[in-house]
C-alpha cells in the first residue's frame, strides 16, 4: 500500500483544536493510529457542516486529533496542523 497523502475522517462533531467526535466504538482511531504507525505523520481533514463544530470535545488518551475542519463555508486549520503547511 502507497503511504496516502492525506487521512479524511467522519465525525459527529468536532471542536476548533481538532479533537473529534465519532459514533462510538474507536473505530475512527483505530484506523488512524494504524496508518500513522505504519506512514508516520499524515495531514487528517474531516468535513462537517458549520453547525457541528462544537466549543469543547471531552477526549481521552487514545483519541487522534484532525488537523484540518472542512465546511460548506471554511477551513480551519487546527493546532495539530503546525507540522504541515
Amino acid at each position: 500500500m502507497p503511504k496516502p497523502d492525506l487521512i479524511i475522517t467522519g465525525c459527529v462533531a468536532v471542536d476548533k483544536e481538532g479533537w473529534r467526535l465519532g459514533k462510538g466504538g474507536g473505530y475512527g482511531d483505530k484506523e488512524i493510529t494504524r496508518i500513522t504507525e505504519k506512514f508516520g505523520k499524515i495531514p487528517i481533514a474531516t468535513t462537517v457542516h458549520d453547525l457541528q463544530i462544537v466549543e469543547n470535545i471531552p477526549h481521552e488518551k487514545h483519541d487522534t486529533k484532525v488537523d484540518y475542519i472542512i465546511t460548506p463555508t471554511k477551513i480551519i486549520k487546527c493546532a495539530r496542523s503546525e507540522h504541515f503547511t
